[in-house]
């Protein structure tokens, strides 16, 4: 299925993205910042580089740029296509974000391009401080997240919430982030279930996007077993997952979904 981004998301990728490695003095003869295709990747660790060390001549903003350039409108479509099944019939007042790996803030604006009138509180986690930067970057140029509030941190221990825990609906996405081999998913578990109690006891959301590929998917058993201790609902047999297959160029790609849900909580965890 082919998946279209909103106008004003493809444009601000285009411009802020696309436009600025091509319009770059070191991209001639087809080069990306001075690199062809297969080194540019490389640059980029096929998405799992270091991204704040640099990379010979390239800096750690370099880097996560061509990062954007070869595969957040990638991300962005196949996110902003699941938020609008997630919130078809219904947008949750008062919602609050959290994207573990957030990358270039690429959760948020796919969220921004689902939602008729975008308003809630976002909370960008990501290892890399070129990342998080080039996500506020992106954010910032766009008036479509004038009522998006922004929050960053570089783990979930370090987010920083200083309103008082309610009832808010949560949404956590987590994208891409268990193809990474040396993660420890019950930590991801564990620390994210203590940052939630900081933020209310309200229901809880998680969108969780892969390649269908074994390998990416490999602590996807274990992350589950870590939620479902959490108090999350596992899908069972597939439910929740489903694989969307779209052209991007002369190749097709397809994704892997998952949604778990977590209730209300009974009382609010305090202190």
């Amino acid at each position: 299925m082919a998946v279209e981004l909103p106008e004003w998301l493809q444009q601000l990728w285009t411009t802020e993205v696309a436009h600025r490695v091509r319009d770059d003095p070191r991209s001639c003869g087809g080069s990306f910042l001075g690199l062809d295709r297969k080194e540019a990747l490389k640059a980029i660790g096929w998405g799992q580089a270091p991204f704040d060390e640099p990379y010979g001549d390239l800096s750690p903003e370099d880097r996560v740029l061509l990062y954007a350039c070869f595969n957040q409108k990638g991300h962005l479509e196949e996110l902003t296509e699941a938020f609008r099944e997630i919130f078809a019939n219904t947008t949750p007042e008062g919602l609050i974000v959290v994207d573990l790996g957030c990358g270039p803030a690429t959760g948020g604006l796919a969220l921004a391009g689902a939602l008729p009138s975008p308003s809630f509180d976002y909370i960008g986690v990501d290892s890399s401080q070129a990342m998080r930067r080039l996500g506020e970057h992106l954010a910032s140029r766009t008036p479509q997240l004038n009522n998006v509030q922004r929050r960053w941190a570089g783990d979930v221990k370090a987010v920083k919430w200083d309103r008082a825990p309610g009832w808010r609906p949560a949404l956590v996405i987590v994208s891409f982030l268990l193809a990474s081999p040396t993660l420890n998913s019950s930590q991801i578990v564990a620390d994210l279930d203590e940052m939630l109690a900081k933020l209310g006891n309200g229901r809880v959301t998680m969108l969780y996007t892969n390649s269908p590929k074994p390998g990416p998917n490999r602590s996807l058993s274990a992350f589950g077993g870590a939620l479902a201790q959490a108090g999350f609902d596992m899908p069972a047999d597939g439910t929740g997952e489903i694989t969307v297959e779209r052209w991007e160029g002369d190749r097709r790609r397809r994704f892997r979904y998952a949604v778990f849900h977590r209730p209300a909580q009974g009382r609010l965890r305090l202190g």
